[in-house]
This record gives structure tokens, sequence and C-alpha cells, in this order.
């Protein structure tokens, strides 16, 4: 090993630039060497953290002498060659490029000036070259610095934006779902997919609160889709981080109508038992809680299928549309586009244009489809779905805006749209 000496107090005063650093090109003088360092390299932002935090404790100056034969003389830097450009400037802002000086004085006037930092000398620069490579040059197999990807990012500095990600992650791997190994590299991607409210609602995922996320769905039925989601995630053909928001829609809508999934819903429980520090988390009150209102019409694959063998375009976009379309803001819209699927669905179905489509689906109508029993609230239905369209694009002023009446309509009629879907393609064929 190069021999080295640790020295706690050296003078910045006594401290140059290296004309040859790694990060440019040789220069004559060091007055050259600082304007390309804040030129090049954020000097100037480092300047302003260094104000506001101080010198980095776990950072030390690698240094060689200027003169190998005086003891105690003058060094040349050549590991933080940043951070004493930045100190020389604050100490003396007339040294720093025209444009940037101003702002040094602004950074000068309300610190105390480091005049010593901590320095490891080395006698040449052979000697301090390895440690140079371990430090700048990436993981090498290992011997060189690894920088944290993004799980451990978020593990340290408790991220808000992938703190939801890891949660989940981390509720899949103790149910095991994925491995501790299958999980690497995944962070973003589920990230990604938890950015969208349509995956969210699909999955019964609750991040109201980044800090103890939760489920929304009971635990047998979330757990179900948690699990398709994570063998897709390993299995990376069916998710991975390329897709954007419309194929993560696409993805999302099936999972509804997953074998044991229901659109029942339970108040939020919280995925984990413990906080990152071991100590109990503070259970969510139990106090009742207003529902939380529907952001879509609920989308039923069922239906999206029926439609796409029917081989009609403009249903099946219009279905499309009411689903994907949120309901907040967009009630109104969302109910003429309802009232527009229910008027082309009946009429390919063989219903007369002067004869509105409630009226259509009467009782005799539902009987012939096999639906009996309680269909007063389909008529209902039927008849608000209409009521809402006609109001909303013809009044001046009134129009509707429950969407959780519309969404919940829509659940509702599941069976009469699937009946009317067949009667249409058999009249077709």
């Amino acid at each position: 090993m190069a021999n080295v000496q640790f020295l706690d107090k050296v003078p910045v005063g006594r401290i140059y630039l290296l004309h040859s650093n790694p990060r440019h090109e040789p220069f004559e003088t060091e007055g050259e060497a600082i304007k390309y360092l804040c030129e090049n390299e954020d000097v100037y932002a480092l300047a302003r953290d260094i104000v506001n935090l101080g010198m980095n404790p776990l950072e030390t100056c690698g240094i060689i002498p200027a003169d190998k034969k005086k003891s105690g003389g003058t060094y040349f830097v050549a590991e933080g060659n940043r951070r004493i450009c930045a100190l020389k400037l604050l100490n003396d802002p007339e040294l720093a490029p025209t444009k940037l000086r101003n702002g040094f004085r602004r950074l000068a006037e309300n610190w105390t000036p480091i005049k010593f930092v901590r320095g490891a000398r080395f006698e040449d620069i052979e000697d301090i070259k390895v440690w140079l490579d371990r430090t700048h040059n990436g993981p090498q197999g290992g011997i060189g610095r690894r920088q944290w990807n993004a799980e451990q990012k978020s593990r340290f500095d408790g991220d808000n934006k992938n703190r939801p990600s890891q949660a989940l992650l981390d509720y899949a791997e103790k149910e095991k779902m994925i491995s501790a190994e299958d999980r690497k590299g995944k962070l973003t991607t589920v990230q990604r997919f938890l950015s969208n409210d349509v995956f969210r609602e699909a999955m019964g995922f609750d991040q109201s609160n980044p800090d103890d996320v939760g489920r929304s769905r009971p635990k047998p039925e979330f757990d179900a889709v948690v699990k398709r989601f994570m063998s897709d995630l390993v299995g990376k053909e069916k998710v991975h981080s390329r897709m954007n928001k419309a194929e993560i829609i696409e993805y999302a809508r099936p999972l509804n109508s997953l074998p044991g999934v229901t659109t029942t819903r339970v108040e939020p429980e919280s995925l984990t038992t413990d906080s990152p520090t071991g100590q109990p988390k503070k259970t969510r009150k139990k106090k009742p809680k207003k529902p939380d209102k529907a952001a879509h019409v609920h989308y039923d694959e069922e239906i999206f299928q029926a439609l796409r063998a029917y081989g009609n375009d403009k249903l099946e976009s219009l279905y499309h549309s009411i689903c994907d379309v949120k309901l907040d803001p967009h009630t109104p819209l969302v109910c003429i586009g309802a009232w527009a699927f229910f008027e082309t669905l009946t009429a390919c179905a063989g219903r007369h244009e002067k004869t509105p489509f409630p009226s259509f689906l009467q009782s005799s109508k539902l009987t012939s489809y096999g639906i009996t029993g309680k269909t007063t609230a389909l008529k209902e239905a039927l008849e608000r779905i209409g009521g809402y369209g006609n109001t909303t694009k013809h009044h001046p002023v009134s129009a509707s805006f429950n969407g959780d009446q519309l969404n919940n309509d829509f659940i509702a009629l599941k069976d009469v749209i699937l009946k009317c879907i067949n009667e249409a393609a058999q009249k077709a064929s």
C-alpha cells in the first residue's frame, strides 16, 4: 500500500488546484481551472451546499506536495478539486469568473470562512491513482464505490414517490409472491404502475397516506390481484418499464375480473404492522368514514370481450371511453357517453329509432333475456341513464353530476348489457 499521512488541519490557502485533473484538459494556470470547474462541474451549487451544511465529514481531500523538498509547504489537490475550488471562491469571491462573482459574494456574506481541511497526504500522483480509480470509476466488480439503486435510495431517504412501491414489494415478498432476488430492479416499474389511478383502483391499493399504504379490497381478493401483478412483473412480458399510460390501463382493466375478485370494497387496511424503525404503527382510526367516490365507471372484462367478439367498433370505443374518462370532473360527459352507448346497443338489438331505449328494455324484453326477479331496479337504472343523458344534452342549465350512481347503474345492468349484445350479434349474423 502507498505511503499516506493523514493531516487534520491543512490550510486551504496552501492548497492549489491540480492543473492536470482528469475532469479537464491540462491548464496552464489555476484561474483557467477555476473557470472550467465553475462552468462545467457545478461548483457554485457545491459552494451553496457548503455554506448551508458545511464540508462533508465523510470526505477527505487527497493532496500531494507541490515541492517534495519542503516539509509542510504547499500542496496540489488530487482528490477534492471541486471542494477546494468552492472554498477558495467563498474565501475570495474575486477569484470567481465574472458572471458568477456576484453570486459568490452573496454566498460569502453570511458564512464563517473555512480555513482548514482534513487531508490525506500522498507522495505523488502515482501513489493516489489507485484510490482515485476506486472512487470515480464505478463498482468494478465490487472493489469500487457502488451507487445506490432506486430501491436502496428509497429505503435511505424515504422518497415519497417510491415509498408506496417499496411497501407493495415488501408486502409481496412477505407473502411469498415474489423473491428478494426477483424484486431487484423492479421498484421504478412498480412506481410507474401505481402512479396510474386506474391501476390503483383495479388493485384496490390505497396510498392516500404514503407512510402507511393500505388495501381497499378484502385481503384474499387483494392478494389475488397482487399475485398476478407480481407474476407478470417478474415475467417481463405483460408488465415492463416501457409501458405507457394507455397500455397500463389496458393491463389493469382485466384485473377486476380475475377469479374470486369482486367489486367489494372495505375500509382501507394497512399493508404493514411495523414501521421502518421497528416501532408498532398507529392503527387506522376505526371511525365511520364517508365512502370514496367512484373515480371511473366500473370496467367489466366480460362486457368488453363480448363487445370485441360482436365486432362493433363504435360500441367498443364508447364502452372504453365511458370507463376511461374520470367521473370527477367529467360526469356530464360520461353521462352523455352512457346514453349514446345504450342508444346504439339497443338499436343494434332491434330497437325502433322512435322508441326510447328504457321502453325497449321493458319487463317483457328482460324476461325474454331470462332476467327475472327484481327487474324494477333494473328499469329504474335504465330510466336514470336515459334521463341523465337527455337532461345533460338538452337542458340549458341542468346536468347530471352523480358519478357514483352512474357507476352503480352500470354494475347493476351488467347482465342486461350482455344479453343485449348477444341479441345484437344474432341479428347481425
